[in-house]
């Protein structure tokens, strides 16, 4: 077998172990030496080279990302803003469109008020005069009622009277 896993446990324990013991050698976590200022020095160059490289351009794209989202928020803004006086305009017609409503049904309702009462005034003139037409009617029947009735009762008294005289003559 070429591979044991056994072997390399073995191995990295071994270089755990050395690694410890440099360190406790060394004189703990943070050696003060002469690699500190490398360490620094390391340190600087790469925040000057992340810099450059790496902070740069994000900050101008978030730079131009903010600057996006403000013209946005501006451009909406106004866009609201319209939407609001287009609602205050449509508000404002509805609210004539309603009155001129409210009058117009005002004015039907009186002229028809009005057609009404012409007309009732034209009915009632025409039952006058048709009651005064039946009136005239009936006086006139009433008329020649009486003058029939005028003479039949001359008739009927005279042929009375000629009967009761003729029957007093034979009782006398």
């Amino acid at each position: 077998m070429l591979f044991d896993p056994g072997w390399a446990a073995h191995l990295l324990l071994l270089a755990a172990e050395e690694a410890a013991a440099a360190e406790a050698e060394s004189g703990g976590l943070f050696d003060f030496g002469g690699t500190l200022v490398l360490q620094i020095v390391n340190f600087l160059l790469l925040m000057t080279i992340l810099s450059a490289v790496f902070y740069g351009p994000i900050s101008r794209v978030i730079e131009e990302r903010s600057e996006y989202i403000r013209s946005n928020a501006g451009s909406a803004q106004r866009r609201f803003d319209e939407a609001k006086a287009l609602a205050d305009q449509y508000e404002q017609e509805l609210r004539t469109t309603r009155l001129e409503a409210q009058q117009v049904i005002a004015a039907a309702e009186a002229e028809a008020q009005k057609i009404r009462a012409q007309q009732l005034a034209e009915a009632q003139r025409e039952a006058q005069e048709r009651i005064a037409q039946a009136q005239a009617d009936l006086d006139k029947q009433k008329q020649a009622a009486l003058a029939s009735l005028s003479g039949e009762v001359e008739a009927i008294s005279r042929t009375l009277s000629e009967k009761l005289l003729s029957d007093s003559a034979r009782r006398f």
